[in-house]
């Protein structure tokens, strides 16, 4: 005879447990999100970062001084302005909803907000002699929107329960930050920024893979 026969474990109140007792925690519900929408949401950010690189071999290759180049710079780089701003807007909001994310709304609309201001400094100040006050102007904004990427990184490094690409989005975004604020390395953190944005479409993947079964 058995001491522990497979058809009584289950009434003996001192066996282990014969199955998993709790399920794997998945997303929490999300109104509003669906996992078509994160997909689109990704494949922007992906379509943010090679537009990025377009605009960074313009830039290093010289050909944005061609006039008949430059104009058509100028439109890339407001769009992809305005296309980050989105998807910044977008990942506060999925991580608010996904991971009960908070402090992101200072660091992410002081971002879009400084982040339209270069922009429309750029435009306007390109011709602008490097001692007149316009650069001195622009170069204090390049701090400060430094900054505010390396608060925005240690906000999402503090987000409870973020996915991996989150948290590499925050370090790069740090990195980022450090290196643009100062001035020294500004055009080498288009390497870490670039990174942060690769990382940001990953989060919105992973997101619609969270969901893909609930649609």
């Amino acid at each position: 005879m058995r001491d522990d026969p497979a058809d009584l474990r289950d009434d003996n109140p001192y066996a282990p447990p014969r199955g998993v007792l709790l399920d794997a925690p998945g997303a929490p519900p999300m109104p509003g999100w669906s996992s078509a929408r994160l997909r689109v949401l990704g494949c922007l950010g992906l379509a943010m970062v090679l537009g990025s690189l377009v605009s960074a071999l313009l830039s290093l290759g010289g050909l944005i001084r061609m006039p008949e180049v430059a104009l058509y710079g100028d439109w890339l780089g407001l769009s992809l302005v305005l296309l980050g701003n989105y998807l910044l807007l977008r990942l506060k909001g999925f991580a608010e909803a996904r991971f009960a994310a908070r402090g992101l709304a200072g660091p992410v609309w002081l971002s879009v907000a400084l982040g339209l201001l270069l922009e429309a400094a750029a435009l306007s100040f390109e011709s602008a002699p490097l001692a007149s006050w316009k650069a001195w102007l622009y170069a204090a904004g390049l701090i400060g929107y430094g900054g505010l990427l390396v608060w925005l990184g240690v906000r999402l490094l503090a987000v409870p329960g973020g996915f991996q690409a989150l948290r590499g989005a925050g370090w790069l975004a740090i990195a980022g930050g450090l290196m643009l604020a100062s001035l020294v390395f500004a055009a080498q953190a288009m390497l870490p920024l670039l990174g942060a944005q690769l990382a940001l479409a990953r989060v919105f993947f992973r997101g619609a893979a969270e969901l893909r079964g609930r649609d």
